[in-house]
């Protein structure tokens, strides 16, 4: 049998598949078959490909090509994995074990098992079913500017699911009509056409909004508050807003003035949240259930998303930030803490919410605010700072505990409305920022004078040249030893050899060096401490209080090297 049927722009292989089968007059199992298709099959589910239409498996992809002769390229095209890094995380998808599907299953925006559809499109196309119609944070057909319909309305069940509650494998006994639902309904297929489904029309803008969405999926530029971020920050972005969109909706006036179909704020509205498996919190970052939801999730994310600059973001968060306070208050639980906010996003939505109003014994406004970034602060506040600032209002405290509170009361001043946000804002380990400021605030001796301390620290910073440490980090963040001829020099004309262990320390003192992080934290103490216990703290502190100024001096010219070679990482600001 010759396959002459090639497959579209941007059409997912199931559509692919049942197109062949309809150009040949087979079930289309026959055709998975004849593709060869690596599969399970059971007289319960029949031919069933595994991971099919979500990422090709080796031998999949190999038999495709020996049975059709098309690039390899254009056939994994076909498959969700196309939008991975961007509108998907698949990192944890193991080809081998077919049940890894099931974290994306519960997570991700995505249908594993149907699909919607547009039906003029499928009208011009003669039954072309795109593959991002199955990306969840897809409702809208900005060709068209047409809503997506997702269930047939003659058998209620999901678009292109077969059967209603299961995911079904190809059949190898019916034949499908590509422009048809076909879907498993009081024993026999449903016939309903799908082009001639009534389409509902959205505005301009939130066409131009979808087609932004997909661009971003596609690995188009992507931005946050006007700063680049990588695809996969930006739906993490949507992702985070939405459920603080949908927890908040209940008591937020801008539902009301949503630009989507009655039909869709109020679903917004009055929509419960089932909790998932992993409570009431996942279950609000998972795939809005409809596409009246995700519509007016996407039209209320417009306007944060499309901000284009920090002070534009922040007063578009500032509605649903602050109905988020008070349904918080209302229900008595924080189903929001810990959310993810990538770029510019999490100072914007500190600030949006507003300060707390007692900080340690005193109002956190008794202090002046800064202006800094949080990605201008370190995960410990400058040594000589610390010493001449803060450390008399921590009597008692261990002066590197006491440099991080520092830095956790800086991202306070800076906008982060508690103790965890702070934390989450500068990126720091959550389990060392609880023990200290669950701990060392009660140390505080004068609460007044503190802050008053911290604002002054924060002038300093101000004032001093600007520093990115959150991009630092991610640039040092696999330096798990210097290199031997790096260090060759510096030790030769001391007469000592480079060992490993010089190597890992050299590692671990360039990087708190450049990140003002905690030395616990560096990559290399961290791997040696895995591999060696406790011996790597009395190793590293004997190397901090010996270490030659020459081993100094190449160990900053090689960390500024490294951080010059990395520009895609974003100029220090």
């Amino acid at each position: 049998m010759a396959l002459v049927v090639m497959p579209e722009a941007g059409e997912a292989l199931a559509s692919w598949v049942d197109r062949l089968a309809a150009d040949h007059m087979v079930p289309p199992g026959a055709i998975g078959r004849l593709l060869g298709l690596q599969a399970r099959t059971s007289r319960k589910v029949g031919f069933h490909p595994v991971f099919y239409g979500l990422v090709p498996t080796p031998t999949t992809l190999a038999h495709i090509v020996q049975a059709t002769g098309i690039n390899p390229d254009r056939i994994t095209a076909m498959h969700l994995s196309r939008y991975s890094g961007t509108a998907l995380d698949l990192s944890g998808i193991d080809t081998a074990d077919e049940r890894t599907v099931n974290v994306i299953a519960r997570h991700g925006w995505v249908m594993l098992s149907g699909s919607r559809a547009c039906p003029p499109c499928l009208a011009e196309s003669g039954g072309v079913w795109q593959l991002a119609w199955r990306l969840g944070a897809v409702a809208v057909c900005p060709v068209h500017r047409v809503r997506l319909v997702e269930v047939c309305p003659r058998c209620g069940i999901r678009l292109r699911q077969r059967e209603r509650g299961r995911i079904c494998g190809l059949s190898t006994r019916y034949r499908t009509d590509p422009v048809l639902c076909g879907n498993s309904h009081a024993g026999t297929r449903c016939p309903q056409d799908i082009r001639d489904l009534p389409v509902e029309p959205v505005t301009p803008a939130l066409a131009a909004w979808q087609s932004r969405i997909l661009h971003v999926a596609e690995g188009g530029a992507a931005r946050i508050g006007g700063e680049a971020v990588g695809g996969w920050e930006w739906f993490t972005a949507l992702s985070s807003l939405a459920a603080v969109i949908r927890f908040a909706a209940p008591r937020c006036p801008a539902v009301d003035a949503l630009p989507v179909p009655e039909s869709a704020r109020r679903e917004l509205a009055t929509a419960a949240i089932k909790r998932s498996a992993g409570g009431f919190a996942a279950a609000l970052r998972t795939m809005p259930p409809s596409v009246d939801l995700t519509l007016a999730v996407l039209a209320a994310a417009e306007p944060v998303l499309s901000a284009p600059g920090p002070d534009a973001l922040r007063s578009s968060l500032e509605l649903w930030a602050k109905a988020a306070v008070a349904r918080r208050r209302e229900v008595k639980h924080n189903p929001l803490r810990g959310l993810p906010w990538p770029g510019a996003l999490a100072q914007a939505y500190e600030q949006a919410i507003g300060p707390l109003s007692r900080v340690a014994g005193v109002a956190r406004t008794a202090a002046p605010p800064v202006t800094l970034r949080f990605h201008r602060i370190p995960h410990l506040l400058d040594e000589d700072d610390y010493a001449s600032l803060i450390a008399a209002h921590l009597p008692g405290v261990a002066p590197v505990n006491g440099r991080r509170l520092a830095a956790l009361a800086l991202a306070r001043l800076a906008g982060a409305d508690s103790w965890p946000a702070a934390a989450r804002a500068l990126e720091m380990h959550a389990g060392r920022a609880d023990r200290v400021s669950d701990v060392m605030v009660r140390c505080i001796s004068d609460a007044d004078a503190f802050w008053q301390a911290i604002a002054e620290a924060g002038r300093r910073l101000e004032n001093r040249e600007p520093v990115d440490y959150a991009r630092r980090r991610r640039v040092l963040a696999d330096l798990d030893e210097i290199p031997r001829t790096v260090l060759l020099d510096a030790y030769r004309s001391l007469g000592l050899p480079v060992t490993t262990r010089r190597r890992r320390n050299s590692a671990i003192w360039l990087w708190t060096h450049f990140t003002g992080g905690d030395a616990r934290e560096a990559p290399a103490y961290t791997a040696d401490e895995h591999a060696n216990g406790a011996s790597v703290t009395d190793s590293w502190r004997r190397f901090l209080l010996r270490i030659p100024p020459s081993v100094a001096d190449a160990l900053i010219a090689y960390g500024t090297d490294l951080l010059a070679q990395h520009p895609h990482q974003g100029a220090e600001r």
